[in-house]
């Protein structure tokens, strides 16, 4: 952990110092390069992730419900450190209410009981938290395994992995323990959306330029809504719970 904030530090001075450069305009600069690893990528989705998620897609739809739970309440210590460094406190407690009521009541998460009282699941990520420090998205990338990414997209990604407790208490594990949730949410997700992909992947005619405007629409408007929807559903969300309390008194 000490080492990973050293060098998460000195990545962050270098952006910061070279905003002009490294986070101008969105550009595809290394276009050659992002298709051959778009390529590779599509390789492993046909081969592998897309039979394996069919498997995966065969379990009764209240475990798949429960797994998908589960990953999404990992992911919760990743969003209140987020919003703690956005400076966000509201925001960052009401995800410490959500990681509590279904850490314990709901079952290590297996049930997302704090959704169904009103407080709803609120996702933030650590490119988001660049974005309120003023670190523009950069160039476009096609990541393996990972797919489409800005530069501030994935440098967040890397980040989030990092600080999340879970790669912690995961680190004397088996290699594949370790990346277990990351795999397991890769199925959860392919099973999810094997339709979309595969239909897009169909009738694309240029599949890599329609990931890369699909990704890049998707993450702006993702950005802006979750700027503008994320302290009313905040308030939303301890105004049903405070309701559903007081309906019981």
């Amino acid at each position: 952990m000490k080492y990973f904030l050293k060098y998460i530090s000195f990545f962050l001075l270098v952006l910061f110092l070279n905003n002009s450069t490294v986070f101008a305009e969105i550009s595809d600069e290394y276009e050659k390069t992002n298709r051959s690893i778009h390529n590779f990528n599509d390789t492993i989705d046909q081969n592998l992730l897309k039979p394996t998620s069919k498997v995966y897609g065969i379990l009764p739809n209240f475990i798949e419900t429960g797994i998908s739970n589960a990953l999404s309440n990992i992911n919760e210590p990743s969003n209140i450190l987020n919003y703690l460094a956005q400076g966000n406190i509201s925001l960052a407690t009401f995800s410490t209410t959500r990681l509590f009521i279904n850490s314990t009541v709901g079952l290590i998460g297996l049930f997302d009981v704090a959704n169904y009282i009103g407080i709803e699941k609120i996702n933030t990520d650590f490119g988001k938290t660049l974005k309120i420090w003023g670190v523009g998205e950069g160039q476009f990338l096609v990541v393996p395994f990972l797919g489409p990414r800005t530069s501030r997209h994935l440098f967040g990604t890397i980040v989030d992995v990092g600080l999340n407790p879970v790669r912690y208490a995961l680190k004397d594990e088996d290699t594949i323990v370790s990346f277990s949730p990351s795999i397991i949410y890769a199925l959860s997700e392919r099973s999810r959306n094997g339709e979309t992909i595969d239909n897009l992947r169909e009738t694309s005619i240029d599949y890599y330029s329609t990931l890369k405007s699909i990704y890049l629409q998707s993450r702006e408007i993702n950005i802006i809504s979750d700027f503008e929807e994320d302290e009313a559903i905040f308030q939303d969300g301890f105004e049903d719970f405070y309701e559903n309390e007081n309906d019981k008194k």
